[in-house]
């Protein structure tokens, strides 16, 4: 209480009793005591999170089962799962120590294209649970589809997606994967079978970031930083995602993914066995960028 008006009452209580001069003064006090609690502004409400880091990246190929083959067999990437037919598509996995890679079989442009044999499809991100991730996309206002359910079977749901139309690119889908099964383990274990290996022939330690290209580039990273709150920016464009690989978002004539940066033990050795499997498409001092029939076009970097 104010020391002028805490006087003002003492004054006022000077001519009762001893016992009710006591009461007065303890009741006013104590209204006065509750006013800072009363008063002050309350805690900010911490911002839920939608994502958790990226789990998948797709590629789809008119050659998926050769594709497959090329990073499972020749460069050595532990088998996530094996190439399945699911009847409406088919599909197999490999990991890249942070990441999995999903060969997806391309029946659209892709074989019309004749040359053009692979193409980025899109990319998974591991969402935080869906029952509250998805109520958190409504309270941000970024449009959302409805999440679907993979059944096998007729009751067990594999894994449920959720489209992010404000996120994808021209022929490139981003959306949410959450599986039914805890992910956690099998990334460790594949990670580890990366590192039993020595990283296999091209000595992959893990992939750093996908790059994701934007003809209006402000806007798409505004949307980016929107989705990922509270994730920081750590710099311009460029979000560090939990575990998995980064995402950079930079200005290009096409909206999708523009290629995959992969970090090796050592440039000199890859380029070598590349270069022996005319899998070399170019490269400089500091970079190689993978090639051959079923990379080109990808823009798969290797770097130190």
């Amino acid at each position: 209480m104010p020391k002028g008006l805490w006087e003002r009452v003492a004054a006022r209580c000077a001519g009762v009793g001893r016992r009710w001069r006591a009461r007065i003064l303890l009741l006013v006090a104590g209204c006065f005591s509750a006013l800072p609690i009363a008063c002050a502004p309350a805690a900010a409400k911490p911002t839920a999170g939608v994502v958790r880091q990226l789990d998948h990246i797709l590629i789809a190929s008119s050659d998926a089962k050769e594709l497959f083959f090329l990073l499972s067999e020749t460069f050595q990437f532990p088998v996530a799962w094996p190439m399945t037919d699911y009847g409406n598509f088919a599909s197999g996995g490999v990991a890249v120590g942070n990441v999995n890679l999903e060969i997806v079989k391309d029946t659209g442009r892709a074989g019309a294209a004749g040359r053009v044999k692979s193409r980025w499809a899109g990319f998974a991100l591991e969402p935080e649970p869906l029952r509250t991730s998805v109520p958190e996309l409504d309270a941000r206002g970024i449009r959302h589809g409805t999440p679907a359910p993979f059944k096998s079977g007729l009751f067990t749901t594999r894994w449920t997606t959720v489209g992010l139309p404000e996120v994808s690119g021209d022929a490139s889908e981003v959306f949410l994967c959450e599986f039914a099964e805890d992910v956690a383990p099998r990334r460790r274990l594949l990670r580890e079978q990366l590192q039993a290996r020595g990283g296999g022939p091209l000595a992959v330690q893990s992939v750093r970031e996908i790059v994701c290209g934007a003809r209006e580039v402000t806007g798409m990273r505004s949307r980016w930083a929107k989705l990922l709150n509270p994730i920081p920016a750590s710099g311009p464009g460029f979000w560090s995602i939990g575990a998995g690989p980064g995402i950079r978002v930079i200005e290009a004539e096409s909206e999708g993914i523009q290629g995959l940066v992969i970090q090796v033990k050592s440039l000199e050795p890859a380029r070598r066995y590349l270069q022996e499997r005319g899998l070399l498409e170019g490269g400089q001092t500091n970079s190689i960028t993978l090639g051959g029939p079923l990379l080109e076009g990808l823009g798969i970097r290797l770097v130190e």
